[in-house]
């Protein structure tokens, strides 16, 4: 996870001291993760926690262009796509923070940004929230306390009552065996170019994202319903309608990250997250008609996958031993099980800030998926949106996808109901 500052960055040595006071004292920072001995396939990974942890390796500089446009700069954006894809060192705990500076040429001097990269096995993408928030000042939450950290972000449900989706709009929903069934892959390109790892971010117009999510009555599309819209439209748009893909004709499956932490367990840290599997819309024509199947997924009585059900099944998996684990894994890691990602993550309530510098933008780096998969983030900070693409696909499929993400919510914005009325004449007062 990425923060953009604006000010004066703080010295290496600051950053340093901050880390040894603020994070110090948690022993998930000093857990180191060993590798299973012969045979491998039989036996665990194990964690073992290391007394020192030196600050030195941890905690380092690099010096690029920051961007203050919302926009992914050309340098930045490539230093973001490196440590996304690059595997964490063995030995020391597997996580790392970078001060990112403007070298002494490069304009402008007031903007600075700070990455942390951990391993999964590590922590979840909360964690990160909580850490980094820890690491700030500020955060002043509903009750006036200084508190860190973000909401749990829960298996949505509507606000009005679920309807029954056209017949052919979504199929594969709802049977038990749907948890392990593989669905449609997304269609590659014959030939060259090869699959390879790729990243884009940018910053997302915030009335464009209000509008949209205003398309559905009642309270409005959820951050979820709205990513998973948009998502299938973009893959819509990109690849085209699936009844060109080749292959058979089964639903095209995505997923979302649900944390699974109680009211109690706000502040733990660690990997505590499941998925939610469902089919995407990629059939239906119309991006408000995608929303709304999305709607009609998560809000009917019984979601396709919920998180609790993978939970389960990863749990009684695990009672067979490691290599019980990794079958599941390589069968999830397929290019058909579940090759859309989405994440939305809500950063807590602000202003925050660094040795004074105020926080701008939160970009997301999510993990880089399997071979023709791809993952795509959504973050809101202060109302402020930021979208990262991650796949390993081929070259330019990720810049692709973000600007056909951006021409779908644009879509749905101007479809939402003030504006339909503004165009008629009738805008309210």
């Amino acid at each position: 996870m990425a923060l953009l500052f604006t000010g004066r960055p703080p010295s290496l040595d600051d950053l340093r001291a901050r880390v040894a006071e603020r994070w110090g004292g948690i022993p998930l920072m000093r857990r180191s993760l060993l590798r299973p001995g012969q045979p491998s396939w039989l036996r665990r990974h194990r964690w073992q926690e290391t007394e020192d942890v030196d600050l030195r390796v941890h905690v380092a500089e690099v010096r690029t262009a920051v961007p203050c446009d919302g926009m992914g700069d050309t340098a930045f954006t490539a230093l973001l796509a490196r440590l996304v894809t690059e595997p964490v060192p063995d030995g020391p705990p597997p996580w790392r923070l970078r001060l990112v500076r403007p070298g002494p040429d490069q304009e402008p001097q007031e903007r600075f940004a700070v990455i942390l990269t951990a391993h999964h096995a590590l922590m979840d993408g909360r964690s990160l929230e909580r850490l980094l928030s820890g690491l700030l000042d500020g955060g002043t939450g509903h009750s006036g306390t200084i508190r860190g950290g973000v909401r749990a972000t829960r298996t949505p449900r509507s606000a009005v009552p679920a309807r029954e989706a056209p017949a052919g709009q979504v199929e594969g929903a709802g049977r038990p065996l749907d948890t392990l069934r593989s669905g449609r892959a997304l269609p590659l390109p014959s030939g060259p170019p090869r699959p390879e790892r790729g990243f884009t971010w940018a910053g997302l117009d915030t009335d464009t994202v209000r509008a949209a999510r205003r398309t559905l009555p009642g309270l409005g599309a959820t951050l979820n319903e709205l990513v998973l819209a948009a998502s299938a439209g973009a893959l819509r748009a990109v690849h085209g309608p699936p009844d060109r893909w080749p292959g058979a004709a089964r639903p095209l499956y995505g997923m979302f990250s649900v944390d699974l932490r109680t009211p109690e367990q706000g502040e733990e840290l660690g990997n505590l997250v499941s998925v939610v599997r469902l089919p995407l819309p990629v059939a239906v024509d119309g991006s408000r008609e995608r929303l709304r199947a999305c709607r009609d997924l998560l809000a009917g009585p019984a979601p396709p996958h919920d998180a609790h059900t993978t939970t389960r099944l990863v749990n009684a998996v695990s009672r067979l031993g490691p290599w019980g684990l990794r079958l599941l894994i390589r069968r999830a890691g397929s290019p058909g099980w579940a090759p859309v990602a989405c994440t939305v993550i809500r950063w807590p309530r602000g202003p925050w800030s660094l040795e004074g510098a105020p926080l701008e933008r939160v970009i997301p780096l999510a993990p880089v998926q399997t071979p023709n998969a791809v993952g795509v983030n959504l973050t809101d900070y202060a109302r402020t949106f930021t979208l990262t693409v991650t796949g390993h696909t081929p070259e330019g499929l990720t810049r692709k996808l973000a600007d056909a993400f951006g021409r779908e919510l644009a879509s749905l914005a101007h479809s939402a109901p003030e504006l339909r009325a503004a165009r008629h004449g009738n805008r309210p007062s």
